[in-house]
């Protein structure tokens, strides 16, 4: 399967990549013990979005840009 790190930034959400994001999402929630619910993980989902509208598509790129972005506004 291959896999695209970047597409157009205007281009739609397509099911198979809302599920990719979901199971982004899941996996930050779980291996960070966050509510999926919280104010924190609502930050992350959009994150997610503004990362995805950005042009990454890329898994490992979207996992690896959430620990930055907590550790950044953390303080």
């Amino acid at each position: 399967m291959e896999h695209v790190l970047f597409t157009q930034p205007n281009s739609p959400i397509y099911p198979k990549d809302l599920a990719l994001l979901q199971q982004v999402f899941d996996q930050i929630c779980v291996e960070r013990g966050e509510d999926p619910s919280s104010i924190w993980a609502s930050e992350i989902a959009r994150t997610l979005l503004k990362l995805y509208k950005s042009g990454v598509r890329d898994e490992d790129l979207l996992l690896a840009s959430i620990p930055r972005f907590r550790t950044r506004n953390a303080a």
